[in-house]
């Protein structure tokens, strides 16, 4: 009974484990909105946690550089929003028609999310602070993504349920997934 029980709940894990991808894309595309609307002062642990200073400190300090420290925040949130809107379009679309391609495309999340946490960590903290929230979340992400993927992966490589179709196999889903 307890083998049926693992098999039915590895089946439901490898058809609906996206949505923890999908909930991650959809973060990754709010914090940008907050970064491109809010600026700087969106996430001030930033700036504590690299320079020690909080963003009003930026600014008594020097206009300029808190002028420059925002935009690179704002152009920052640009890019988040582009990368939230991207992974989220590959989610819903060829991902849950469980095309080869989108998996080996979603691997973009968790790279990015280890790759973000290496940065701070090469780029440090500032002595006495706390790391930066991205420095924390990003290992988090990259884990949980990482291996949401592997769960997933038998929906696009196992022999069950596979369809053949123009000469490339994929399991057949559902838009219902």
């Amino acid at each position: 009974m307890a083998a049926r029980y693992e098999v039915v709940l590895m089946a439901w894990l490898q058809r609906h484990a996206w949505w923890g991808l999908l909930a991650f894309t959809l973060l990754i595309l709010f914090f940008g909105i907050g970064d491109v609307i809010i600026g700087v002062e969106w996430d001030p642990g930033i700036p504590l946690g690299l320079a020690g200073l909080t963003p009003a400190q930026v600014a008594n300090e020097s206009a300029p550089a808190y002028r420059l420290l925002d935009f690179g925040v704002r152009i920052g949130g640009a890019n988040l929003t582009v990368i939230g809107t991207l992974l989220t379009t590959v989610l819903l679309v060829p991902f849950r028609r469980g095309e080869r391609w989108a998996w080996w495309a979603m691997w973009v999340l968790p790279a990015w999310a280890l790759s973000v946490f290496m940065l701070y960590l090469a780029f440090g903290v500032a002595p006495g602070q706390a790391p930066p929230p991205p420095m924390i979340s990003g290992p988090i992400f990259a884990a949980i993504s990482a291996a949401i993927l592997i769960i997933s992966a038998p929906r696009f490589f196992g022999a069950q349920g596979r369809a053949v179709s123009g000469g490339a196999s994929r399991p057949a889903t559902s838009a219902a997934d």
